[in-house]
């Protein structure tokens, strides 16, 4: 339970954008309190145990950026480096198609390379291709969150690439460099990290996603629960308090400013700044209520779109799968044709689906002999019909699809646990079980994006519903830079942390 009834900052949930977020102002000397509606810390980044297995429900793997990686920064200035041993990826990613399989390295010339050697017809529209999504990336890194229009002609002539494309899907792009229907698939395979298939994905989001993963990925010992509790014990190392099983239900408002939250229970606690790491729809329409807000900023609410869900398969299994010539990350399609991947996931069956082998980097995850293997799908929320009546159907086919992938899978099988876009909801509270919060479309990335600083005064928000978007790279870059927006908004020295992987502080 909380030790007092006011603190300089109250955080309502503890993902990754609100934990980091906490810590850095816990260490800043502010008092924090972050209040967790679950019974455990760390959104979807939380890991389970059931037996001898440990799992990753939702967070696989964590680019490490273009020069080491920013978790690593960010734990040595908290303190707490020591409590997450980093494991580097040897590989990247494999994609298994109907007819091939494409392994590829890290890199961007190496990137390039082995995708020349499978396509050497359209060799110079693919290196032309992977050099644009670096670009794209570097202009948007360097973009502050809130551009003013007043400097908007600037910014477009120094970031000419990144404007040219800002509201285009990678489809449009993709149609534009490359002409084999193969090579179109194989270039995109990774947009189930974003979540949203070519011809509604950002390409400034998946430009920027590809570019950090070229840049070397890391998963942590012991799951990546390791990294949610080096930051809950950062948090109250620097005297910050977190509470679990405490639900907020409405967030205090004097004069229009936000000064406390009320809890379920009744309870309320006062704030000097609240930093919401919540559902943003949630945080609006439900805890500070519509009509505290500017008509202009509902409505857009309103029209804004909840990415996919997810349904994910945790597995048990015997097979040797380091004998496999695949990576830790394996994307599966059925078809080269993305839009029929879509249709099946709006009729309700697997797509944008991928397989994650965490044990192939840390073998204590299963018991001896065994490997922890989780199968993903992307999901809609709504399927027409109960997900209880369609979740054998659905895991059926999932397995049928990876058997090719993983040969005598289902004869191997020695423990099975399934997760449907419901338990995503329950779990977080996420607005229909979205995997990433608002969808990655060009109308919600970037800028349009919800704000860290919203309409009401004293409120901000951190995570994945704001800028600068989903995944958990940049869910840890929104914590830094919410820490740094309220420490502003505190008249207080910002934090002295420099790193290239870090939004501009001002």
């Amino acid at each position: 339970m909380t030790t007092a009834d006011a603190y300089d900052v109250v955080v309502i949930g503890a993902g990754i954008g609100g934990l980091s977020a906490a810590a850095m102002l816990a260490k800043e000397g502010q008092r924090v309190l972050v209040l967790e509606q679950a019974e455990a810390a760390g959104g979807y980044a939380h890991a389970f145990q059931r037996g001898p297995y440990t799992f990753d429900p939702a967070v696989h793997v964590f680019p490490q950026g273009h020069d080491g990686a920013l978790p690593d920064a960010v734990l040595r200035y908290l303190g707490v480096r020591d409590r997450c041993e980093m494991i580097a990826f040897e590989h990247n990613y494999s994609a298994v198609y109907p007819d091939m399989t494409v392994n590829t390295p890290f890199g961007i010339d190496e990137y390039i390379e082995a995708h020349q050697k499978l396509f050497p017809g359209e060799a110079e529209a693919i290196d032309r291709f992977v050099r644009l999504c670096r670009v794209v990336h570097w202009q948007a890194h360097n973009m502050p969150p809130q551009l003013a229009f007043a400097n908007m002609g600037e910014a477009a002539k120094d970031s000419p690439e990144l404007f040219k494309y800002l509201r285009s899907p990678v489809q449009e792009v993709i149609d534009e460099h490359f002409t084999d229907e193969r090579l179109k698939a194989v270039m995109t395979a990774i947009w189930p990290y974003p979540g949203a298939p070519p011809s509604r994905l950002s390409f400034v989001t998946f430009a920027t996603t590809l570019s950090v993963y070229l840049d070397g990925a890391f998963y942590c010992r012991g799951s990546f629960e390791s990294l949610v509790q080096a930051f809950v014990e950062a948090l109250r190392n620097h005297g910050g308090e977190l509470e679990l099983g405490s639900l907020v239900s409405s967030v205090s408002l004097d004069n229009g400013r936000a000064t406390g939250v009320e809890l379920a229970d009744g309870r309320r606690v006062e704030g000097r700044v609240i930093i919401s790491n919540a559902d943003a729809k949630a945080t609006f329409e439900q805890m500070v209520g519509l009509d505290h807000l500017p008509g202009r900023f509902a409505k857009r609410l309103s029209r804004m779109t909840p990415s996919l869900s997810a349904v994910i398969l945790f597995l048990g299994t015997t097979l040797d799968l380091d004998s496999l010539d695949l990576a830790h990350e394996v994307f599966r399609y059925k078809h080269y044709d993305q839009e029929r991947v879509h249709e099946d996931i709006q009729a309700g069956r697997p797509g944008g689906t991928w397989a994650s082998v965490p044990t192939s980097l840390d073998p204590s995850l299963a018991p001896e002999g065994e490997h922890a293997l989780v199968l993903s799908s992307m999901a809609q929320y709504d399927i027409g019909r109960p997900w209880d009546e369609a979740i054998d159907a659905f895991v059926d086919q999932l397995l049928d699809d990876f058997e090719p992938v993983f040969p005598g899978l289902r004869e191997s099988i020695t423990f099975q646990e399934v997760a449907t876009p419901l338990s995503m909801e329950r779990f977080c509270l996420n607005h229909k079980g979205a995997a990433y919060a608002w969808e990655n479309t060009p109308a919600q990335t970037g800028g349009a994006r919800s704000p860290h600083i919203t309409p009401v005064e004293g409120l901000f928000l951190s995570g994945h519903w704001t800028q600068p978007g989903s995944g958990s790279l940049r869910a840890l870059v929104s914590g830094v830079h919410t820490a740094q927006l309220v420490l502003g908004s505190l008249g207080r020295p910002g934090i002295r942390m420099e790193h290239p992987d870090l939004p501009p502080s001002e």
